[in-house]
């Protein structure tokens, strides 16, 4: 019966989910805060981390609008809180976001998309990485535009230099979105390209349940013009006295290749960055907790 799952698996989810699934299931494989690391940690590679730090006072931590996030504890799960802001969307839209950083400590932005060197800050920047987060969220107030974004690869996104943004991203969504996950890029600010993709998981966010995100994306060994990018969840998040439960399946993949549209770009997004973004649209406020990413070894 295994070996037979294990077959199918690999017929549908490739050798890449194979290698991941295998680690996933090496207990020893857990970092400093207790979850699962599905791919490890490349020898001398950046790891950002919020660990025990309070992100409003953490050097390597910012939050946009000035938000302040405020600790909770709650059946052993210690957390932060971030209230949402109100905003006016570039696509006429209103509604509400909420958006914490980790940012490599002192980099500074040096190129943009259209002139990266592999890096957008220095050589250090995170290129092939593991993006971890758990979050809840609470009142959904904008059903059609809610979703949780993990953002990799970027830069600042300001409207006097709207190709600073240069990243990418994979989404988690409400049943009331018209795509529960997706794959976007933001190369221009504001300028979104998104993929829907099929989820493999009956899974969504839901009002107030705490959920584990993981995104992993790395350029393909064997290929330069491709990038792997994986969305993991883990719907039971934290076990009877608040530790990671670590029940990681894979919910989404796409694949970003050199020269494939998504909509507007057809740029491979393969840099190294300084920051890695968690932002929630359309809820009221949202819990966080064991956020962090590490540079990986590609399977």
């Amino acid at each position: 019966m295994i070996n037979a799952l294990l077959i199918r698996r690999a017929a549908v989810f490739s050798t890449l989910w194979l290698v991941c699934g295998a680690n996933a299931r090496d207990s020893s494989a857990l970092d400093a805060d207790g979850v699962q690391m599905l791919l490890p940690t490349l020898a001398g590679g950046a790891v950002l981390s919020l660990g025990k730090q309070d992100p409003n006072a953490a050097f390597n931590m910012a939050f946009d609008y000035k938000i302040k996030a405020i600790q909770g504890k709650e059946a052993g799960v210690m957390f932060w809180t971030m209230p949402s802001v109100a905003l006016d969307y570039s696509s006429g839209n209103q509604g509400y976001t909420a958006r914490v950083h980790l940012r490599a400590p002192g980099a500074k932005q040096r190129y943009n998309w259209k002139t990266q060197q592999g890096y957008l800050s220095s050589p250090q920047d995170v290129r092939n990485q593991e993006f971890t987060v758990y979050l809840r969220v609470h009142e959904l107030i904008t059903p059609t535009i809610a979703q949780a974004a993990l953002k990799i690869r970027g830069g600042g996104h300001h409207a006097n230099d709207p190709d600073a943004g240069s990243c990418t991203m994979m989404t988690l969504a409400p049943v009331t979105h018209k795509s529960v996950t997706r794959f976007g890029k933001e190369l221009s600010h504001p300028l979104y390209d998104y993929v829907d993709l099929k989820p493999m998981l009956d899974a969504a966010l839901r009002d107030n349940t705490w959920v584990g995100l993981k995104l992993l994306s790395w350029s393909h060994p064997k290929d330069p013009t491709q990038v792997v990018n994986q969305l993991h969840i883990d719907t039971t998040a934290f076990d009877a006295v608040g530790k990671p439960a670590n029940q990681w399946r894979l919910l989404s993949e796409y694949t970003d290749i050199e020269g494939k549209s998504t909509g507007r770009y057809t740029k491979l997004v393969d840099w190294g960055a300084l920051q890695t973004t968690l932002r929630v649209d359309g809820y009221r406020s949202v819990d966080f907790a064991h956020m962090s990413v590490r540079e990986i070894m590609p399977p």
